[in-house]
């Protein structure tokens, strides 16, 4: 009695095995472009929330610092604000024009390429001069002695204390021993049609002098900035005569990316912050 077996594949065994294999690779692929596709959404979603947060948390990081009367322009795409870079207190008067002034960490401790004028304290509001730091600069080093002589410890903080000029011009006969002075940075925020793609809207960010940075490329139209005023309301514009009554600036923006692959619609993430100004509450009306 014989055996064998058989040799190979019938035609029609090999075509269902050819019909299931091709059914295999057809939903592995589209699996993998689902996958895929999933996978360029979320990366696009991070990418435009990243931009928004981004965009928002840098004007707000500096607009917490901006005390009263520190909002200089207020529109709907600019924002020029002045913040604190060091605050002293004038120690010693030399004539009309110079005064010596401790400061925590002297000189050394001033960013002088962002220093954009010096500030007098009066009564609750500030009183704000333009003038670059070479200009501001005395350089002398006999103000830990004059301030000494006036009752100022300068024991171990000699570098402390500096000489700024200039005065006079700025703040007429105003300045006096025990005075506080703030030198200051000016920065403005601008909205505008990006260097980099010229179909969406970037942040640009520029300190006094300089020539603007851009950031957070991939912003939407509707990216704008609204201020509240002491009547509680909010406006995109607030005029020169009524900015010392801002009390909070509020960052909208909105990114947008175009779609991923076989999508649709643009990828989108809106977001604000509101950014109440440094010390309103307690600097009075």
């Amino acid at each position: 009695m014989g055996g064998g077996g058989r040799g190979g594949f019938t035609l029609v065994e090999t075509l269902i095995a050819l019909v299931i294999s091709s059914f295999l690779v057809v939903l592995v692929s589209h699996a993998f472009l689902v996958q895929n596709g999933f996978y360029s959404l979320q990366t696009l979603r991070v990418g435009v929330q990243d931009n928004t947060r981004a965009a928002t948390e840098l004007v707000a990081r500096e607009v917490r610092n901006v005390p009263r009367d520190g909002v200089v322009v207020a529109g709907s795409r600019t924002l020029t604000i002045r913040s604190p870079i060091v605050v002293g207190t004038v120690c010693n008067r030399q004539g009309a024009a110079q005064v010596d002034v401790m400061t925590e960490g002297g000189e050394a401790a001033v960013p002088v390429d962002e220093v954009a004028g010096v500030a007098l304290r009066n009564d609750s509001t500030w009183e704000y001069g333009i003038r670059s730091w070479p200009a501001l600069d005395g350089n002398d080093n006999q103000s830990a002695n004059n301030c000494a002589a006036n009752g100022a410890d300068t024991v171990g903080a000699r570098d402390d204390f500096h000489r700024l000029v200039g005065m006079n011009a700025l703040f007429p006969g105003a300045v006096v021993e025990g005075d506080v002075l703030m030198l200051f940075r000016e920065t403005t925020f601008t909205i505008r049609t990006s260097q980099l793609d010229s179909t969406t809207l970037a942040l640009f960010r520029a300190d006094y002098g300089e020539a603007p940075v851009e950031f957070a490329t991939g912003i939407d139209t509707t990216a704008h900035f609204e201020y509240r005023t002491s009547a509680g309301t909010y406006a995109d514009t607030v005029l020169a005569a009524d900015l010392s009554t801002v009390d909070v600036v509020r960052i909208v923006a909105e990114s947008r990316k175009p779609p991923a692959t076989g999508g649709a619609d643009d990828v989108r993430f809106g977001w604000s912050v509101n950014v109440p100004l440094r010390n309103v509450r307690d600097e009075g009306p």
